[in-house]
């Protein structure tokens, strides 16, 4: 599997090859005197109930390095097969501790496997294994005890379990990004300032800080993580069963970061034909989106703003489309800036009063901010942002100055969306 240009050879749960099961004649010979049988249970097999019944048969011990005499029952008549994964499985009972060299041969005896261990692999095993995979068999026997595994063609390896070195690919923009964005309405009440309305949204992205702290917190307490910002590289290093989650939890995030949603908005100002209307009828314009969703279902753009311009006269603002990244705000703004010249009285070194002026503008136009939050079955959550200014006059200080009047109309809302593929 590949993620990115990073090639990474274990994953979860289906990168290394399935076996089918496990077969193998039993070998029976003549125990040496003051020997104790190991039991072994058949737990499966096309035999009739006389010749197994379920009952735990008695076999001779084997003497230290002799395969001949190891107790394994066969299991399955169908052919060997190499897949670690298949419907064939393993049951193998064991009362007496076994040397674990002896119980890897003992598993892959009579199949195409093959299987080496390290120099440092040593303990036994005793236990009752029932229905299990090779793979869900291996598992049981090394985990628990320290040891790891992998699969090369038909050739198993066992080694202790060691930390291991992967590279992850990783395509965001290095860049930190920061926003904020309100709405208020004031009044003023013997010269101070009084908010009655204020809604203020801000946000900071980082996408490197953030999946840092999701993939540090699955490394365990030895894993170590850097990031490359510049290059787009990940390194960590840690087990290999922690580096099979961190590059799940990798692919995830770089696939629902880059999902992309474009936003087709129409701004205009409909001006009443009606003197009696007071605002749009909006039931008459679009079609209800349903019984349990708010706001409208428009799928002819056209049509619509036709529904609208039968109930006065349409005058439009803008046409932006937006094309916006998950989680990631979209602003834009198209407009007239109009500059004006503040005055502001002081006092030079002299005490003599002076007069310097600065400048200053503000937007006559619209400013449409977008962050949409984009699910992966097209369902879009949108927290929308539109300012709209325009210049009705202007006014005149006590100074001199002449300042803009304009007339603002302005929304900070969320709203849910579906996405037209």
């Amino acid at each position: 599997m590949r993620l990115g240009s990073v090639r990474w050879y274990r994953s979860i749960p289906l990168a290394l090859p399935l076996w089918a099961g496990l077969a193998s004649s039993a070998y029976t010979q003549q125990a040496p005197p003051g020997t104790v049988d190991l039991p072994v249970t058949r737990l499966q097999g096309s035999g009739t109930a006389a010749e197994s019944g379920g009952v735990t048969r008695q076999t001779p011990q084997p003497r230290p390095g002799d395969l001949s005499a190891l107790p394994l029952t066969h299991l399955d008549e169908r052919g060997p097969s190499a897949d670690l994964d298949g419907p064939r499985r393993v049951a193998l009972s064991l009362a007496r501790p076994l040397p674990l060299r002896d119980m890897l041969l003992l598993l892959v005896n009579g199949t195409p496997l093959s299987i080496v261990t390290d120099d440092s692999v040593d303990g036994t095993f005793i236990g009752d294994l029932k229905d299990l995979t090779m793979r869900q068999a291996l598992e049981a026997v090394l985990f628990p005890r320290g040891l790891d595994y992998d699969l090369q063609g038909s050739l198993i390896r066992v080694f202790p379990h060691k930390p291991a070195t992967r590279l992850f690919d990783v395509n965001f923009v290095n860049q930190r990004r920061s926003w904020q964005r309100g709405l208020r309405s004031t009044t003023t009440v013997g010269g101070a300032r009084t908010p009655e309305t204020e809604v203020v949204t801000s946000g900071m992205s980082d996408a490197f800080e953030e999946l840092a702290d999701g993939i540090r917190s699955l490394l365990s307490d030895t894993g170590r993580l850097h990031i490359d910002r510049s290059a787009g590289l990940v390194q960590v290093t840690d087990f290999a069963e922690r580096l099979d989650h961190v590059a799940v939890y990798v692919e995830a995030v770089q696939l629902r970061a880059s999902r992309q949603v474009r936003i087709d908005a129409r701004v205009f100002e409909v001006t009443l034909t009606d003197p009696a209307a007071r605002s749009i009828d909006w039931k008459a314009a679009g079609v209800p989106a349903g019984r349990r969703t708010a706001g409208m279902s428009i799928v002819d753009t056209a049509a619509f703003m036709t529904a609208i311009a039968e109930q006065g006269e349409i005058t439009m603002i803008a046409a932006p489309q937006i094309v916006a990244t998950n989680n990631e705000p979209a602003v834009m703004r198209v407009g007239t800036q109009n500059v004006y010249f503040e005055s502001v009285s002081h006092l030079d070194e002299t005490g003599r009063p002076q007069r310097s002026s600065s400048a200053a503008s503000v937007l006559e136009g619209l400013t449409l901010t977008v962050t949409p939050q984009i699910a992966g079955d097209g369902a879009v959550q949108l927290s929308v942002a539109p300012t709209y200014s325009e210049k009705t006059g202007q006014a005149k200080s006590a100074a001199g100055d002449v300042y803009p009047l304009l007339h603002v109309s302005e929304a900070d809302t969320v709203a849910c969306a579906m996405a037209i593929p």
